[in-house]
């Protein structure tokens, strides 16, 4: 008769087996494993928790016009649609609620950027604005108590995304299932091709397809060390002021988002010298007093000082052109890289995820805007 002992190392032994295996739970993961999920996939993610990520630090907003160009954001009724039908479907079935759809305000900076909006936006040709694109001019009038002497603009359909609930939500409903590997790995050794399945020796885990969405952290690993990526730093406050009252996200310079009980969030700085989340130091000290500063100017009375109360970071996983890297290995079936997602995570992952799935599933091309490696094509 053999041990207990035995049976549990043998027990121990046997791989899990699963449809896809996701190494990241951020925004990017998290997406892959809800749309895997909604196709009936078993799914297992291996994430290794770290706090300062960027898609924990982020504020999760989903804007339609961005820039100093006053652009529509690069198809954004796609993105936008898919992302709103996404994460209503994820909040029904984790009884949750992570994602609101609201307007977002934006102060004009300057005449020239006011006029900009006029020739642009205040238009009757609704291939000049962006179909389904609504805004609403604003007078100083109608912005009492903010600095904008020009006015502004609600824009929609705009959201905002609670990241750190729906990450956290997303992990819990793997783990009751004994999908969640909080584990960090190190895929040279960690990732195995065998026959026609990946492996993951450490973990006794073995994928029929795998998923690599690791933000800056993919530059670390031979399977797509070659990113293009091009790292920025950014910083947020969370803040306690009794003086505004403030019912939108308001874009000015930066931006605020309302919290409730006197608390904003203020962000976000963008900055290619930093490539870490270290807070202390002349790169942290040097972004608090500019989201401070950018605090002060968003309002036309001194308001009562504003306390804070956490300072965070994180390296954003932007590409040089902004745009995703998304695509399917050359050399290995069923590889998938989702990542370059930059600030538009909350917008772009659950459409980018999807898209991945056709493409290994009913071999669906990849656009070579998107590709990973539309550089060499």
């Amino acid at each position: 008769m053999k041990s207990t002992k035995t049976m549990k190392s043998q027990a121990n032994s046997v791989s899990k087996q699963v449809d896809l295996a996701i190494v990241g739970g951020g925004l990017a993961g998290c997406a892959m494993a809800w749309q895997a999920t909604l196709r009936g996939l078993q799914v297992a993610m291996i994430d290794r928790c770290a706090q300062e990520t960027s898609s924990r630090v982020a504020a999760g907003l989903v804007t339609p016009i961005t820039g100093s160009r006053l652009a529509l954001s690069w198809r954004y009724i796609e993105f936008f649609t898919q992302a709103d039908a996404f994460y209503n479907a994820a909040q029904r079935s984790l009884d949750e609620s992570f994602w609101t759809v609201a307007p977002a305000l934006r102060l004009f900076s300057s005449k020239d950027e006011r006029d900009l909006f006029e020739a642009r936006w205040c238009v009757d040709d609704p291939m000049a604005t962006g179909p389904s694109i609504r805004v609403d001019r604003l007078t100083s009038q109608d912005l009492s108590g903010f600095e904008a002497p020009l006015g502004g603009f609600l824009m929609s359909p705009a959201g905002r995304l609670n990241t750190g609930r729906y990450l956290q939500a997303t992990h819990s409903m793997l783990e009751t299932k004994g999908l969640f590997f909080n584990h960090g790995l190190d895929l040279d050794q960690d990732l195995k091709w065998t026959e026609d399945r990946y492996d993951f020796p450490s973990l006794h885990l073995r994928a029929r397809s795998v998923c690599l969405a690791q933000g800056i952290e993919a530059r670390a690993n031979r399977w797509f060390g070659s990113l293009p990526l091009h790292p920025a730093r950014g910083d947020i406050l969370r803040v306690l002021s009794h003086g505004p009252k403030i019912d939108h996200v308001v874009h000015h310079g930066g931006w605020i988002v309302p919290l409730g009980a006197d608390e904003f969030l203020l962000g976000a700085t963008y900055s290619r010298q930093g490539q870490d989340c270290q807070i202390a130091g002349p790169i942290g000290d040097a972004a608090q007093d500019e989201l401070i500063r950018r605090w002060k100017a968003f309002f036309a009375q001194p308001v009562p000082a504003l306390r804070v109360i956490t300072h965070r970071a994180a390296v954003r996983p932007a590409s040089y052109d902004r745009h995703p890297l998304v695509g399917v290995h050359r050399e290995f079936p069923r590889l998938m890289c989702l990542n370059g997602l930059g600030s538009k995570g909350s917008l772009m992952a659950p459409g980018l995820a999807a898209l991945l799935l056709d493409c290994i599933e009913h071999d669906r091309p990849i656009e070579k805007a998107l590709r990973y490696d539309r550089k060499e094509l």
